[in-house]
């Protein structure tokens, strides 16, 4: 017969029964654990911030080189994240190191397939070093990732005019206008695709366009210069052609504008004005050259 009490026995069965609602851990799982090699260290993720504020202030000083290697350390680090390859790129870029970068971005491609930051990063980067297949492709992944970006489609219109692909450009100019109408750089952009496609009078309309709304003062300076060059080209062509058609010159004094719309010119209200004052020995000596405007 035992001799432990009642308290005794219940306090024994406390310890040997798990409570209700527990699982003991397992022998086996506990002894693959005590055999398998101890686990490196995680990374610093904490730290990440600190590193890149630290290398922003290497490079505020001017030690470029010191805060790549305090960049590159952070990579070593955490090679997963694009925050390190993203500011790496950015100092090469500065110092006039863009074949560097296009490797570092390459490398934050790799690393961060689904962020757009660094897909972004190389894009810009292949249209400054001259990749417009290498920028297309990252504009395609872009759109991809994000359909309605305006950067993506930014790229691909200027990779596209640089390839000569001058209706793909435009295309992808109209959606940017569809995306965001108020924007006239894009109407600006418009234009001179138009311009460069050799319709003129598309053209005239965006150039007047962008200054119905009012665009800072470099994008309305550039419209002006661009209407005051497609005005003069064809009123350069419409004197010719009232020295030798008198109809046609006599329809010019009575309704300006009816008759340059009726032989398919289109000039803008400065255009006109300018054609009202001109006689027909002002023309001039030669038409002036055309102006292609690059926009990026």
């Amino acid at each position: 017969m035992s001799t432990k009490t009642p308290q005794v026995l219940l306090e024994a069965q406390r310890q040997s029964v798990p409570l209700r609602g527990t699982r003991p851990a397992p022998r086996r799982a506990a002894s693959a654990a005590a055999a398998a090699p101890p686990r490196p260290p995680a990374a610093p993720r904490g730290r990440e911030a600190q590193y890149l504020r630290r290398a922003d202030a290497l490079a505020a000083s001017g030690q470029i080189k010191k805060a790549l290697l305090h960049l590159r350390k952070l990579v070593s680090l955490l090679p997963e994240s694009p925050h390190g390859y993203l500011r790496i790129a950015l100092l090469l870029r500065q110092e006039r190191r863009a074949l560097e970068a296009l490797e570092v971005l390459r490398a934050a491609v790799n690393c961060a397939p689904q962020c757009l930051a660094p897909h972004e990063a190389l894009a810009e980067t292949c249209l400054e070093i001259g990749l417009w297949n290498e920028a297309v492709a990252e504009g395609l992944i872009l759109l991809s990732l994000s359909p309605r970006s305006l950067f993506a489609r930014d790229i691909l219109s200027a990779a596209y005019l640089q390839q000569g692909h001058l209706d793909q450009a435009l295309r992808v100019t109209d959606e940017m206008i569809r995306l965001d109408p108020s924007d006239a750089t894009n109407h600006f952009k418009r234009g001179v695709l138009l311009q460069q496609k050799g319709i003129v009078g598309g053209a005239v309309c965006a150039f007047c366009r962008v200054l119905d709304m009012n665009p800072d003062q470099e994008v309305a300076e550039e419209s002006r210069a661009a209407l005051e060059m497609l005005d003069g080209y064809q009123i350069r062509q419409i004197l010719t052609i009232a020295v030798e058609d008198v109809p046609f010159r006599l329809n010019l004094l009575q309704d300006t504008a009816a008759a340059v719309m009726e032989k398919g010119y289109l000039l803008s209200e400065a255009g006109l004005i300018a054609l009202t004052q001109m006689c027909l020995d002002d023309l001039p000596a030669a038409p002036p050259g055309w102006r292609h405007y690059v926009y990026h």
